[in-house]
């Protein structure tokens, strides 16, 4: 080759094998700092793309764990309880026996029974406090309503527009109506239950639901959570009223409207087929007046003086009693109108919820019912599904029969305890399997992305030594062009 000043051949091939074995020193320190040997799709990109996959997989499978670790947790929450209420079957088992020996009187047998209806109520308290995140575990299904009023008629106190988004009933519940009402003043929501006159209180307070926000109110004492949202309005009173009209009387009289009041629905399920919220009260008798509403009547009430009425009135099987006060007696020929806003503001508890709780755990990181998922159902402990339900010692045969169904409930206990400790024994297996899913998948991620650090240490060395050796070659051949300027002189 020509030695020549216009071009630096060497000084351009240093440079370029200088560049190089720069940038391949600087991927190597951003491998063995990022620990990864796939720092980004150039590197390999079927790996970069089967190993994100199996990342996500992992992760997706330790949350699953998880979910079979807290599953394990509420199924241990509910046979606890089961195991307390073992012992109390045990203990109503000792009374029930000792109460039916002859050795005692009935006096005694009261003493014993009393322990044993206090052994029931601590039964019945067990399943329905027991709880997980707010789940009832071994009080059987909740039912929910959406059709908060089921009455046809124009004053409708509790509607989803008015911010009730849902009412859900405890299992024990059973038929009943409830009635709620909202003192804007104080913020105390109120639910009624008509059918056995309990009631409870709740302050919500008085700041605005924000939008697309919820609030949940529990009424624990009643059986009803209310869920209200946005439209839900605390600065604006709900209040149940009833109001009178009275029309073709020709006799005189009045009702003290604000003690209109509702209570004794023995089944709130009749109510729901009612096409009216008026009470026809026919005085043609003021002493002996007849009341109707819908398919419900009632006879012999007496109108004509003033105080306190009870007016039960019955479909044959169903009752309702509504009550008022008359504060001027009616005379013969009234014709007495009650339209009861109340009627239109009822909600329904439902009979018949199922005996079992179920819960649905994701076990799985895939979407396909009954093998990313498992489904597992708690039964009922309370004293309706063991059979316990007015159940007494305190004579010689509600003794033996009690002995009779507490070895039922045992044997009904028993077997809902041996369903939570299959369940157990299977997601103990299922968390187990997630482990070495978990396991395998993480080696195959990391054979296809985690760094071998050995080997690429001895690839940064290298490239140091060829970087170093390429600034000193490069310096070198920059002075080349240098020797030939003497050839001047």
């Amino acid at each position: 080759m020509a030695l020549n000043v216009i071009s630096n051949f060497a000084a351009n091939v240093a440079h370029r094998n200088l560049v190089k074995n720069d940038m391949d020193a600087t991927q190597s320190l951003a491998k063995l700092s990022s620990g990864t040997r796939v720092v980004s799709a150039r590197d390999d990109a079927a790996s970069l793309a089967i190993g994100s996959r199996l990342a996500a997989e992992v992760r997706s499978m330790a949350q699953a764990n998880v979910n079979a670790g807290q599953a394990v947790s509420m199924l241990q929450i509910a046979d606890g309880a089961m195991a307390r209420v073992s012992d109390i079957l045990v203990r109503m088992k000792v009374l029930s026996v000792q109460g039916s020996s002859g050795q005692l009187s009935n006096i005694e047998r009261g003493m014993l029974d009393t322990e044993y209806q206090q052994l029931l109520q601590e039964a019945e308290r067990i399943a329905r406090d027991t709880e997980f995140n707010g789940n009832q575990l071994v009080n059987g299904a909740s039912s929910t309503t959406t059709v908060l009023n089921a009455q046809n008629g124009t004053i409708n106190r509790l509607e989803a527009a008015d911010g009730f988004a849902s009412i859900v009933f405890d299992p024990n519940v059973g038929d009943a109506a409830f009635s709620a009402s909202y003192d804007s003043t104080t913020n105390v929501l109120t639910v009624f239950n008509l059918t056995t006159g309990q009631s409870q209180g709740i302050d919500i307070g008085s700041t605005a639901i924000a939008n697309n926000a919820t609030q949940e109110v529990r009424f624990p004492q009643v059986g009803v959570t209310i869920t209200l949202n946005s439209a839900f309005n605390k600065a604006t009173a709900i209040q149940p009223t009833g109001t009178v009209t009275e029309a073709n009387d020709g006799g005189a009289g009045s009702i003290d409207l604000a003690t209109i009041d509702l209570t004794g629905i023995d089944v709130a399920t009749a109510l729901q087929s009612l096409a009216t919220r008026s009470i026809s009260i026919d005085a043609t008798t003021a002493n002996a007046a007849t009341a109707s509403l819908g398919a419900f009547t009632a006879n012999a009430l007496d109108m004509s003086t003033v105080g306190t009425k009870n007016l039960t009135l019955s479909d044959g099987t169903n009752d309702l009693t509504v009550s008022f006060v008359v504060t001027q007696g009616y005379t013969n020929g009234a014709d007495i109108t009650l339209d009861v806003d109340e009627l239109g503001a009822l909600v329904f508890g439902n009979t018949g919820t199922a005996s079992q709780a179920s819960f649905t755990f994701k076990l799985g990181t895939g979407t396909v019912t009954g093998v990313d998922t498992l489904t597992i159902s708690i039964d009922s402990i309370n004293n309706s599904s063991l059979g316990l339900t007015s159940s007494s010692i305190a004579t010689v045969p509600q003794a033996e029969n009690a002995q009779a169904l507490v070895n039922t409930a045992i044997d009904t206990l028993n077997t809902a305890r041996a369903r939570i400790g299959a369940a157990q024994n299977r997601l103990d297996f299922a968390a187990a399997n997630l482990a070495t899913a978990i396991e395998n998948a993480e080696s195959a991620r990391s054979a296809l992305l985690d760094l071998d650090v050995a080997k690429e240490m001895t690839t940064l060395t290298s490239k140091q030594i060829l970087v170093q050796a390429g600034v000193s070659m490069l310096a070198q051949a920059n002075q080349l062009p240098q020797n030939l300027l003497r050839l001047f002189q």
